[in-house]
């Protein structure tokens, strides 16, 4: 199977060509009306993902169980995340792993207990991807390391 080049992943994941008219407006919206917080992770930023799978996620499987390797690749994201925010203040800073930790963890739980949401309201599904990710930032910053 030929591996996908970045352009092509990120159209299938947005739905629209690269640099296209109303990209970024489709990706919002295909991610926040997502089945589910999983796949809203899928479409959320189509090129970072495509970096993310090619160089973290499929290196784990490889090695680990499939559960084990998407979750620290979710923190190794907010790893990533801390590192650039550490370079850019000069100062520590610890968010973004615990809060891609808390993440990874419903995304898996949600795959485990099979939930998704109902074709229905879209004003639902945004509502609920956005309580989500406040509720999981909001967790995260009770996390002190």
């Amino acid at each position: 199977m030929q591996s996908l080049g970045w352009r092509d992943y990120a159209a299938r994941r947005t739905g629209l060509p690269v640099g296209s008219r109303g990209e970024l407006r489709q990706n919002l919206y295909r991610a926040f009306t997502a089945s589910s917080f999983g796949r809203f992770w899928q479409i959320w930023n189509p090129l970072f993902g495509f970096y993310l799978q090619l160089w973290l996620y499929r290196p784990l499987q490889r090695k680990l169980p499939q559960s084990l390797a998407l979750w620290l690749t979710f923190v190794g994201n907010g790893v990533l995340h801390d590192a650039v925010t550490m370079l850019v203040r000069q100062d520590f800073a610890w968010f973004f792993t615990p809060w891609f930790g808390l993440i990874g963890a419903y995304v898996l739980a949600e795959k485990r207990f099979g939930l998704r949401l109902k074709a229905g309201s879209p004003a639902f599904a945004i509502c609920y991807h956005s309580s989500l990710l406040a509720g999981t930032a909001l967790l995260s910053t009770l996390v002190r390391i």
